[in-house]
């Protein structure tokens, strides 16, 4: 009811080895009135020299990229700065990197194919929570399922799910 915009821009840097996703990446959250992306690059050790140089809200990193993949350069980033907010945005809803990436501290594991929940996202992590699309949600309940016990009479859990607000 009042006015948002009081607020500092959530300030994004984005990661990604196509230079195409990376510009649609920048028009799509720019786009908000409260987003502003600080750096684009293309590779895990941009990623690296980028979070160091602008200390971004949020790096928004693709995972798989030819010399220094995202997972790595996150492990080195959130081992540097544990605090520093690492969503991943990929195609690959791989269970390894789904898990490696938590493990690692990701706050977030994002599908591309789902573009209009980025800048939500965002705001979510943004916010202290963790956030995974729905296509990696239903991968997660699938490995909740075959590491727990085979009695799953309840469905609930730790993990913030998906990105839908009520």
């Amino acid at each position: 009811m009042s006015e948002t915009a009081a607020a500092e821009p959530i300030r994004v840097c984005i990661v990604d080895d196509d230079p195409f996703v990376r510009m649609s990446l920048q028009t799509i959250l720019e786009a908000q009135d409260d987003v502003e992306v600080c750096a684009l690059g293309g590779d895990g050790d941009e990623a690296v020299a980028l979070f160091e140089r602008e200390r971004p809200d949020v790096l928004l990193m693709d995972i798989q990229m030819p010399g220094t993949g995202g997972l790595d350069a996150a492990e080195r980033i959130l081992a540097a700065h544990a605090e520093a907010r690492v969503v991943f945005l990929t195609t690959f809803s791989d269970d390894e990197y789904i898990v490696r990436a938590l493990r690692l501290g990701a706050k977030g594991y994002l599908i591309k194919q789902e573009v209009a929940t980025i800048a939500p996202a965002l705001r979510t992590v943004m916010a202290g929570q963790s956030v995974l699309g729905n296509e990696v949600l239903d991968r997660m309940d699938a490995l909740m399922r075959s590491a727990s016990a085979p009695s799953a009479s309840s469905a609930g859990g730790g993990v913030h799910g998906g990105l839908t607000e009520r």
